[in-house]
Formats: C-alpha cells, sequence, structure tokens
C-alpha cells in the first residue's frame, strides 16, 4: 500500500472562512472516506491511500502564495488543490506556475484564472461571468422583456465586476434593460440606489457583493422595500449562512448555486447525490453546501483520472482529465481544451420558501417554482 499527499492551501479564518472551512470539510470527508475503503486500485493492483496537509491562508492572498509554495518545495504534495475564493485561487495559480505545477481548482471561478497557469489547471466550477446567466434567463421566461433589471455591483472587487458584466450581456443579449450601480462594501443603506428615481422602474435586482454585504442588502430591503420588487438575487443566499443570520427575513431571495443537495442527476460514478449528502450530514451535523460539494467532487474526479491512468503523474492526470467527459453527484464534468474553461457544468437557481431552499430553475432541475 503507497501513499500520496494531496495538499491543499485552506482558508480558515478571515473574509472567506465560512466557505474555505466547508471547502476543507468536503476534501477531508473525502479523503477519510477513500481511506476507508483501502485507497484507489489501479490496474497494477496497487492501492493508493491519500494523505492530506493543509495550511490556513486566513483568506489573504499573500499568505496562499507562501503555503501554496510550502507544499510544493517541503512537504512535496502530488496534488495540489486550489483553495476556495477566486482572489486566492489566482495567487495559489501564479505561484504554482512558477514551479510548473497544476493547480486542481474546484473553488476560484474568475474567468481568467486559467490564462495565469499557463495551462497548468484542471477547473470543475462554472466560470464567474456564467454566475447570473441562469438568473437572467429565468427573469426573461417570467416577464419577456418588458422587464427592468438593477445589478448592484461591489466597488473595487474584480470577482464582483466579472459576475455583473456576464449579468449585464445576458440581459443585452435577451434584450432587457439592465442598469449597473456601484456600492461600497459594508453598506447598510441602500435607499440612494433602490429608491432613487433611475431605479424606480426596476422590477428584478441582482447583488454582487460579499457574504455580508449581500445580507445588508437583504436585510435592508426585508425591512424598507419588502414587496417592491419581483425577484432579488444575491449570491450569498446560495449557502446556510444567509438563512442562519437572517432567520425569517431570508425568505423569498433568490440566489444562483454550483450545486445543491436536492439536485437529481444520474451520475457515472461516486457516491449518489443522497449519499454524499447523507455522508456530510453523518460527520458534521448538518446538510453541505455547495462549496463543500465542490470539494469533495475535485476528489472525485482526481481519484477515477488516477484510475485510468494508474499514477499520480500529475502531467498524465491533466492529459486525461482534458479528454475525460462524465458526470458525478455534482453534475458534468467537461473542459475546453483550449481555453480550459469547465463547459459541461450548470449553475442552478435556488430561492428560499419556508426555511429551505428551493431549487427553481432550469425547469429540468427544479424541484418548486419561483415565488414572484
Amino acid at each position: 500500500m503507497n501513499s500520496f499527499k494531496i495538499g491543499l492551501p485552506a482558508t480558515l479564518s478571515g473574509r472567506h472562512a465560512i466557505q474555505g472551512r466547508e471547502s476543507l470539510r468536503g476534501i477531508k470527508l473525502f479523503t477519510d472516506h477513500l481511506r476507508s475503503r483501502g485507497g484507489i486500485k489501479t490496474a497494477e493492483g496497487e492501492s493508493l491511500v491519500p494523505e492530506l496537509i493543509f495550511y490556513d491562508d486566513g483568506s489573504l492572498p499573500q499568505k496562499t502564495s507562501e503555503n501554496t509554495l510550502r507544499l510544493i518545495e517541503k512537504d512535496r504534495v502530488d496534488i495540489l488543490l486550489g483553495p476556495y475564493s477566486s482572489s486566492l485561487t489566482l495567487a495559489c495559480v501564479e505561484t504554482a506556475e512558477k514551479t510548473q505545477r497544476v493547480v486542481w481548482n474546484y473553488g476560484g471561478s474568475l474567468d481568467d484564472i486559467p490564462s495565469h497557469s499557463r495551462g497548468m489547471i484542471v477547473s470543475a466550477i462554472t466560470e464567474a461571468s456564467s454566475y447570473f446567466h441562469a438568473v437572467v434567463d429565468m427573469i426573461h421566461d417570467c416577464y419577456g422583456k418588458t422587464v427592468e433589471i438593477s445589478v448592484l455591483r461591489l466597488a473595487g472587487s474584480r470577482f464582483s465586476e466579472t459576475v455583473c458584466e456576464g449579468a449585464l450581456l445576458r440581459a443585452e443579449k435577451l434584450s432587457i434593460s439592465a442598469a449597473v450601480y456601484d456600492f461600497p462594501s459594508g453598506t447598510e443603506d441602500f435607499s440612494s440606489i433602490l429608491s432613487s428615481e433611475k431605479s424606480q422602474g426596476a422590477c428584478c435586482v441582482l447583488c454582487c457583493g460579499g457574504m455580508e454585504d449581500d445580507i445588508n442588502l437583504a436585510r435592508w430591503i426585508s425591512r424598507n422595500s419588502a414587496g417592491t420588487f419581483g425577484l432579488v438575487a444575491t449570491l450569498a443566499a446560495a449557502v446556510n449562512e444567509f438563512e442562519k443570520r437572517l432567520g425569517p427575513e431570508a425568505e423569498g431571495f433568490v440566489s444562483t448555486s454550483q450545486w445543491e443537495p436536492t439536485l437529481s442527476v444520474s451520475v457515472d460514478f461516486g457516491p449518489s447525490l443522497r449519499e454524499f449528502s447523507d455522508e456530510f450530514a453523518r460527520a458534521y451535523g448538518y446538510t453541505p453546501d455547495y462549496t463543500a460539494a465542490q470539494s469533495y467532487n475535485m476528489g472525485l474526479i482526481i481519484e477515477k483520472l488516477i484510475e485510468r491512468t494508474g499514477k499520480t503523474d500529475e502531467q498524465a492526470l491533466l492529459r486525461e482529465a482534458l479528454r475525460s467527459r462524465f458526470t458525478t453527484f455534482y453534475g458534468d464534468f467537461r473542459i475546453d481544451p483550449e481555453t480550459l474553461r469547465q463547459i459541461g457544468h450548470r449553475m442552478l437557481v435556488t430561492q428560499w420558501q419556508d426555511g429551505e431552499k428551493k431549487i427553481v430553475f432550469p425547469k429540468e432541475y427544479s424541484n418548486s417554482r419561483l415565488i414572484a
């Protein structure tokens, strides 16, 4: 029985700690499960058992770079995972590229991350510019071209800028009127944007801030403009922390999500969606968010590629990943070999209804109807 090392510049404190801890729990659950099964069985009959090594980066890009280098040079990990969040993933990728190491990216969605890797990356998530596409499509289905959209963008955030630009382009494609408004982090009163004359005609609001920003927006709307808008979507509404913090005030808020525990999908290998969710709940006492599913899913992808190639050599695994196409409990996996972007995976639209998060779009995956 041989071991192989999986390294993770984890995010356990700082502004991304909630999602970072969830990501660590996902990959730890995968490695624990794999160890309990005796590791990965190769064609040669070997058993490869994973060893997980991680260090907290405090949500700081410089610390992510330091931890990435430590994992590569000191720990000599065989597999290098990226962290949660685009800014931290970019720091990891740029550091790894200098030593020609592949980054297995489950948590960084900025569109230009692959270009910084010089071909040394495997991504399993939908890119940021597409985050709000499904929400805009759903708005078009519900309201047609007569609707107006206010897009709230967090000032100084490349991620927010990318998500919002993607939403504006999607709206333009569908002939929907949309306008963008910047707001600084920490804003608690949104009346200057959402109560101004220029936004009075907006029927729907899309907001891309950080966790605290989105919660502040939701709280302000619930207390000051409830019923004013046909739909309000924030990225933070996709995670359980949103409802935990807001309670009844979370009701009706929409989000876009990479994955949901109520998704119905047929898998090619690995646990079913229910099996993963139940296993996670047994281990940690609550239903997983999409961030835990993302990291566990990356573990499954690596396991399958090692089984196919019979080795942990990352160049061989990268080549196999670029020509692979399959479905796990997380959804479809397929990489464009030219751009290295994930093109198989699809985003979901969710809404909080009676204290539960329901999938309301696309229709083929929905388990509830949108409540406007």
